[in-house]
């Protein structure tokens, strides 16, 4: 089983081309294959493998392929993908807990979305989430008992969106949305460009791009459930807007917003101040 399921993963990487199964017209979608998703500095990556049916869920030595441990889980589930960069995400900042989900209806359409949480130890599936209505995987907090997700209102070019938490241990969707403790609005737009996550898997800090509009980052507290809208002052159309990148410098003192190989913006992740550069 383990031999085969290694050379399932190593046609994959060679077929996948790039890795992003996506499909979603709301979302960055879902990966199947490929690196999956592991934690910083980890030898470890997670990956599922859609069959007809049913999911292959591996844990895979990064530095040689090896499987270390595979299951098989009803449904078919992919490691959601965060930003069109192809940052994947899913994996808690302890690293004990995975997870992984599905397309859902487009956005006003009848339908659910399925998520699964599983012990990255056992593989075993410790939480089903079924939501009705279309949803993305959007973080986790570092215990793994918190998900947050993006309960999606409208697709297209400029979609509209929310981010909701859902709390694992009462097993229940948290009334209302995550919101900016400033502007104080639920619904949100723009594309999700690119993600930064603190080391120790409590911010997740993603760049959005939007049309007639600077970009801004949605930094996200997954501990205290609290969010803040931070805008970019750059003047960008939108195509070159998600070209943008993050990267955390030091101790993620401070967030910097890179166009290609120059930093244009240093966020203050304190604060939230914004300076260019």
């Amino acid at each position: 089983m383990k031999k085969l399921l290694a050379l399932a993963i190593t046609a994959a990487a060679i077929t996948a081309g790039g890795a992003h199964a996506n499909g979603s017209p709301y979302s960055p979608g879902l990966v199947y294959g490929w690196a999956g998703v592991g934690a910083q500095n980890s030898g470890v990556r997670f990956v599922a493998f859609g069959m007809p049916k049913s999911t292959i869920v591996a844990a895979v030595r990064a530095r040689d392929g090896h499987v270390m441990k595979s299951t098989v889980v009803r449904g078919f589930y992919g490691v959601p993908l965060v930003s069109y960069d192809g940052t994947a995400g899913g994996l808690s900042g302890d690293g004990k807990s995975l997870v992984l989900a599905s397309y859902g209806p487009l956005p006003g359409e009848a339908g659910e979305t399925r998520l699964i949480v599983l012990n990255t130890k056992t593989l075993s599936v410790v939480r089903s989430v079924v939501l009705r209505g279309s949803w993305s995987y959007d973080a986790v907090s570092p215990d793994g008992s918190q998900l947050y997700l993006v309960e999606h209102i409208a697709a297209g070019q400029n979609p509209r969106y929310r981010v909701r938490s859902f709390d694992l241990r009462a097993d229940r969707l948290i009334p209302g949305a995550i919101v900016d403790r400033i502007d104080r609005l639920a619904i949100m737009g723009g594309q999700p460009v690119t993600r930064a996550t603190s080391s120790d898997g409590r911010w997740a800090y993603t760049l959005y791009a939007r049309e007639k509009r600077e970009p801004f980052v949605h930094a996200l507290d997954t501990v205290r459930r609290e969010a803040f809208c931070i805008d970019v002052p750059l003047e960008l159309a939108q195509p070159l807007q998600m070209e943008l990148r993050l990267r955390l410098a030091g101790d993620g003192g401070t967030l910097g917003v890179r166009h290609f190989r120059e930093t244009v913006a240093v966020i203050d992740t304190k604060t939230f101040g914004v300076r260019r550069t």
